[in-house]
């Protein structure tokens, strides 16, 4: 029996209203986890970081409206220049002495007075490229020449992250990929190869540098480097605990108040679930998943190969880095510096999830 053709149909709204939803939340806690301390010098300006956040809101939503305007085919032509840009940034990275370390990484890079992460964009551009190199070698997906070129690939985009000491994103990126890879068919034996390297890569990397060995033994016991190392887990830990059911409320918690250290980026979740409690949390967590699952849906629902992979890339790019934020703010993971996604203050990260999600909506609208 043949198969249905496809038509374009309206986007998946659950996916665009959780978007909106989180960025809501985003928004709501970025000024409530900020607000109190940028009264002070230099900035003197209590809603700086938001005013920053609702510009870096409007830009990524006006690339959320481009991709969605944009066709599938426009995609395709675009994957490679834009791969080879990000692969060239990312390499710039990696050789220029001259890039300021922040936070122990090299991720940022300033061109006429902007400030982004290449590394961020690497989100796209790898997701993008690889669904065109699966959908291509659709009769070739079984041998060892289609995963190794697809793997080797990954590695080379992960690597160069990994080496500007970005471990974090570069297993966002690396998570996405071998999803795509998976769903693509590629040899079960190859990919789990590929599992016991990055395992052994992972592992490699922590012992290799020392403040990455030491936030290992502050993970496995906070509580024994209560002053340094385990600070931000345990300041992490008893805002969430302080939270309660329904929270201390919005605006009132106390561990913003110069106790939590990266409140309003990668442990906002922690000052969210102490002002709002389990409740709040709770629905945050929910709005996630709603997000992942109707992605996920709209993938499996799509007749085309290339659509239906590069959903699952951008989806399981918002997936993996949600899951290791919370993993990380709720002491399941190490603590590394990775964003909770629409959430947490950070301009390019909004940006580039605000626009893939404008391609996920997109891609939805084809569907059987």
């Amino acid at each position: 029996m043949a198969r249905p053709l496809q038509k374009k149909e309206n986007p998946d709204w659950w996916i665009l209203i959780s978007a909106l939803l989180l960025l809501v939340f985003g928004l709501m806690m970025v000024f409530s986890s900020s607000q109190y301390f940028t009264s002070y010098p230099p900035y003197n300006d209590a809603l700086y970081y938001l005013k920053r956040q609702a510009v870096s809101a409007g830009v990524g939503l006006v690339g959320l409206i481009v991709a969605y305007k944009m066709t599938a085919v426009w995609y395709k032509r675009f994957a490679l220049p834009f791969f080879l840009v990000v692969l060239a940034l990312l390499i710039f990275m990696v050789i220029n002495e001259q890039i300021e370390v922040i936070g122990g990484a090299q991720r940022w890079m300033e061109i006429a007075g902007i400030q982004f992460q290449p590394s961020e964009l690497s989100k796209i551009a790898l997701p993008m490229l690889l669904a065109c190199i699966l959908t291509g070698w659709q009769r070739e997906i079984k041998t060892f020449k289609c995963a190794a070129y697809c793997i080797g690939l990954t590695g080379v985009v992960c690597g160069l992250i990994i080496l500007q000491k970005d471990l974090s994103t570069a297993v966002v990126v690396g998570v996405a990929c071998f999803a795509m890879m998976l769903c693509a068919g590629i040899d079960v034996k190859y990919l789990l190869a590929v599992v016991g390297c990055g395992i052994g890569g992972a592992i490699l990397a922590i012992i290799l540098e020392p403040y990455r060995m030491e936030r290992v033994y502050s993970w496995l016991n906070p509580w024994a480097y209560p002053k340094d190392e385990g600070y931000q887990a345990i300041q992490s830990l008893l805002a969430l605990g302080s939270g309660g059911l329904t929270g201390v409320g919005l605006g009132n918690g106390g561990a913003k108040w110069f106790y939590l250290p990266s409140r309003h980026t990668d442990f906002i979740f922690s000052v969210l679930g102490e002002e709002l409690g389990f409740v709040g949390a709770a629905f945050l967590v929910i709005v996630f998943m709603i997000f992942v699952w109707r992605g996920m849906t709209a993938a499996v629902k799509n007749e085309s190969v290339f659509a239906s992979l590069l959903t699952v890339g951008l989806t399981s790019v918002v997936a993996a880095q949600a899951l290791v934020n919370l993993g990380v703010v709720t002491g399941l993971l190490p603590v590394t510096g990775v964003t909770l996604p629409f959430v947490s203050y950070g301009g390019t990260s909004l940006v580039v999830t605000l626009t893939l999600t404008g391609i996920i909506l997109n891609l939805s609208r084809s569907r059987r």
